[in-house]
């Protein structure tokens, strides 16, 4: 460990040049009091991001690699060559400014040992909100969300009697959640590597709710810090709409990693229930519509995967 380097700034890069080349002079304009370094994997992008970043950042750390690799395992990658007390995942595609990201490392600076993870408020590009952390995946979690009980009570009621942290009431809070979004998510070094770092059995968005309700299990929080803000553009490296055939078995991916599959199928039932009581007092809204198939989609899958894995 590099007691010169206090954080490790990670970044994978995926056909995005354009916005990884705006997300490096971001960090490098913004304003700092401690040192930092910068790592870029790049997953074999084919339009100019690597010679770019050679060419405009010879001072970033970039490893290259001859496979798209995605997202958990070039994190770790990057984790394995970072000198840094504290890593940052950072997307390619967000802006950071100002001292934001000083803010969330002088705070991390500040918290329990226990704390594992931070993230900031996460916003679009026209200032409105993306991100405010979230509460871990569970059955109370879920009817908590579902039926906005944390908007009928007051929070400190439904997380007493249900047992629950991390439900967004208030944006502008620093509380305890389950997770942060994988956009910008500030972690102990160490910690991070001692249980694992991200779970590469994971291929896409899920990674960091599985992280939040592993670490949870070594009993590790994690905060969400509203007083730092960037910028998340998303979805320019994602490509074109994912099948749903993917999606599907995704999700159960992450559901088996997580709560498992009996679990996660009664927590579609109650996605279903609120759906469905919704549809009767908002009417046949398109999106409720949606939702009430998708829900089946995803019973049906899980009972599928399920029986199957029992099965063998």
């Amino acid at each position: 460990m590099n007691e010169k380097c206090k954080l490790s700034i990670i970044v994978v890069s995926y056909n995005t040049k354009e916005t990884t080349d705006n997300c490096l002079s971001s960090i490098y304009n913004s304003m700092w009091k401690d040192p930092f370094e910068v790592i870029v994997i790049d997953n074999d992008s084919h339009d100019g991001s690597v010679e770019m970043i050679k060419s405009k950042y010879p001072y970033v750390k970039l490893i290259v690699n001859a496979d798209n690799r995605l997202f958990a395992i070039a994190n770790n990658q990057g984790a394995n060559w970072a000198c840094g007390k504290y890593l940052l995942l950072l997307n390619s595609d967000t802006l950071v400014e100002k001292d934001n990201l000083q803010k969330m490392l002088s705070y991390f600076e500040t918290v329990p040992d226990d704390v594992i993870c931070i993230g900031p408020k996460v916003l679009n590009m026209d200032g409105t909100i993306q991100s405010s952390g979230y509460p871990n995946p569970g059955l109370r979690e879920r009817f908590c969300m579902c039926f906005k009980l944390h908007k009928l009570l007051p929070v400190s009621i439904v997380e007493l009697f249900f047992h629950v942290k991390g439900l967004p009431h208030n944006s502008n809070i620093v509380r305890e959640v389950g997770w942060v979004s994988g956009a910008c998510m500030m972690l102990r070094a160490k910690e991070y590597k001692m249980i694992g770092g991200l779970n590469e059995k994971i291929e896409f968005y899920g990674e960091e709710p599985e992280f939040g309700y592993r670490s949870k299990k070594y009993h590790y929080r994690t905060i969400y810090y509203p007083n730092a803000e960037i910028i998340h553009l998303g979805g320019q490296s994602s490509g074109k709409k994912v099948d749903e055939e993917i999606r599907l078995r995704r999700y159960a991916l992450l559901q088996r990693e997580t709560v498992g599959y009996s679990k996660s199928i009664w927590m579609s039932r109650i996605v279903l229930c609120s759906a469905y009581l919704k549809k009767v007092i908002l009417s046949n809204r398109t999106s409720l519509l949606q939702a009430i198939e998708w829900e089946k989609k995803v019973i049906d899958y899980l009972q599928k995967v399920q029986h199957e894995e029992t099965s063998h």
